[in-house]
């Protein structure tokens, strides 16, 4: 009778090993399925940018972490978008969308005509100029283009120099904001 007890413990610790094993193998595999799934989800669904200058400032500041929807395709004025600009993501806020027609002048920034001076009081910190070595204004956008600037008007590297923005080239609408530092 010892014989077979002692047969028998051997085989119980086996089994208990092949469980644990198994449960092992289980746990990296829902890991990596999980760690799958979020890299698809970022790099398809969302996507995530590290502000790099201060344009945006106060509203994103620099090395703040961005996240954005890259299916985002309606935009309205005042919304804070990431487009891609000479192989740099930035972070700016639409001021025209398409068929407007866009100036600066000594009031400020006009669309339509229109002063923009109630929603620039909102964000904008900083009197809007034309560069001299920008864009010529007044402009017209086309059917797939938006007029974007920088909140921090005077250091902001926005349509003023580089015109507007094509549509293909705006990576995604802003969603969240993480504050890396001076909160």
């Amino acid at each position: 009778m010892s014989s077979k007890t002692a047969a028998s413990i051997p085989q119980k610790n086996n089994n208990k090993q092949k469980t644990i094993l198994q449960e092992i193998v289980f746990i990296l595999f829902k890991a990596g399925l999980l760690l799958g799934i979020f890299v698809l989800l970022f790099t398809f669904v969302f996507g995530v940018v590290r502000v790099a200058d201060a344009s945006m400032h106060p509203s994103v500041r620099e090395g703040d972490i961005v996240f954005f929807y890259r299916h985002e395709r309606e935009f309205s004025i005042g919304d804070v978008i990431v487009l891609r600009s000479e192989e740099e993501n930035q972070v700016r806020r639409i001021v025209a969308k398409p068929f407007d027609q866009v100036d600066i002048t000594e009031m400020g920034l006009e669309v339509n005509g229109h002063p923009q001076i109630g929603l620039e009081k909102s964000y904008i910190i900083e009197q809007t100029n034309q560069f001299v070595d920008g864009v010529s204004l007044p402009l017209t956008l086309k059917e797939d283009e938006f007029f974007v600037l920088g909140d921090s008007r005077e250091q902001s590297e926005d349509s003023r120099i580089y015109g507007p923005v094509k549509a293909a080239d705006i990576q995604g609408g802003l969603m969240a904001v993480i504050r890396r530092r001076n909160f």
